[in-house]
Formats: C-alpha cells, structure tokens, sequence
C-alpha cells in the first residue's frame, strides 16, 4: 500500500470522528434542550394549576367570610330585638318583689289591681309624719318597741343585731353598722318586712294610698321612722 493511500484514509477516519463527536454534541445540546423545554413546560403548567388552587381558595374564603359577617349581623340584630324585649334591672327588681309577695300568699289579681290603679305622678302630700321607737335585739330589756301611723293602720317594730363593747360582750342597743329588719303591720294580720343597713326606704300600699317611709338613725337604742302619704 502506497503512503498517499494510507494518508488519505487516516483523514478519513479523523474526519469521521469528527463528525460523529459533532453529532453527539448536537444530539446532547438537542436532547438537554428537549428536556429543558419539558421541565419547564411541566413546571409552568404546576405553578398555573397551584395558582388555580390558592386563587380558589381564596375565593372560597372570601365568600364564607362575607357569609359569616352576613350571619354575625343576623345575630347582632336578634340580639338587640331579644334585649329590647327583656326587661331591665328596674323591672327584675319589680318582678322580684311581685314573685315574693306572691310567694307570702299575697293574690296576684289584688297586686295587678293596685298596679294598674297607679298613676305616671304620684300626688303626695306635703306633711310627713315621724315617730321613733327601738329596734329590739336578743338582750333588750325592753320586750316590745312600736310606733303606730295614722291611728294603728300601720305599725312598725324592728329587730337587729346587739353592739358589742371592748371586751367583745353584747349592749343593750343594737349595731347600727349591721342590718336590721322592720316590721311592717296592718289591720287583719297583713305583714310586710325589709331588711338591710340604715337607711331603709319602704312603701307600703293599702286603703287606696301609697304610704312611703324611711327610716333612718335616731339616738342609742332608737331608729326614726318618717312617713309621706301618696294617692295612687
């Protein structure tokens, strides 16, 4: 074989691998690109479709929210129509009294009539009548103490707790820090009480008038009892 054939095929096999480390360079450039492209393709169809969800979400949120504030306003409404319907501390109390004095065996029909029967101003006279008597307590000398207004119609006598000196031992007067009780008394047997410190305020209704008294502190041993005589 002669030089120049054997020169020629060695070009020939170094063009050959050549062209096949260039074909291989194209296929790994055409293969990476391929790839590529998917990867981002299927990243981007990801991040669309996790966009789709939170969005969704989102909106989803947003519309129990509003139902909720709607929701909260229905109850913030029934709230107030349910609060304008109880009654307050002034009426409880009225209640209370009624439930009592209806526990005591007083006749509800005769507390409707004397309620219905009061009028918005009440006309009152302008004289008070006062008396004083003692409240008793367990070591009184004294068995009994009353005052009597408007000729026996109504009789208090009260009751309390004794003071105790230095030594710890009870007086003959009682406490006036302490609560006492005052009896309220009418003809046929009908009593009322109220209990509490000084002063006390009490009304007492019977014979068509209303009979407002308060009693306050009087001197050792003595409580002051003032009357006021009101038209229903």
């Amino acid at each position: 074989m002669s030089l120049g054939l054997v020169h020629r095929k060695e070009l020939q096999k170094r063009r050959a691998k050549r062209i096949w480390g260039l074909t291989q360079f194209v296929l790994a450039v055409g293969f990476c690109s391929g790839v590529g492209y998917y990867a981002y393709e299927i990243g981007l169809s990801v991040s669309q479709e996790e966009v789709l969800i939170w969005k969704t979400r989102h909106d989803t949120q947003v519309a129990e929210n509003d139902e909720l504030k709607i929701e909260l306003g229905k109850d913030k409404a029934t709230v107030d129509q349910l609060s304008q319907l109880l009654p307050n501390e002034e009426i409880r109390s009225l209640l209370g009294v009624v439930t009592r004095r209806a526990n005591e065996g007083v006749d509800i029909s005769r507390m409707e009539t004397i309620l219905g029967g009061i009028s918005k101003d009440a006309d009152c006279s302008g004289e008070t009548d006062t008396k004083r008597f003692i409240v008793l307590t367990p070591v009184s000398t004294e068995e009994a103490s009353t005052a009597s207004f408007y000729r026996g119609l109504i009789t208090l006598s009260g009751r309390g707790s004794p003071t105790l000196n230095d030594d710890g031992n009870p007086e003959a007067w009682f406490d006036t820090t302490k609560e006492i009780t005052v009896s309220f008394m009418m003809p046929g047997g009908d009593q009322q009480e109220v209990t509490g410190t000084l002063p006390l305020y009490h009304s007492v209704i019977t014979g068509g008038s209303e009979y407002r008294f308060s009693i306050t502190a009087g001197r050792t041993s003595f409580v002051d009892a003032s009357v006021q005589k009101c038209g229903l």
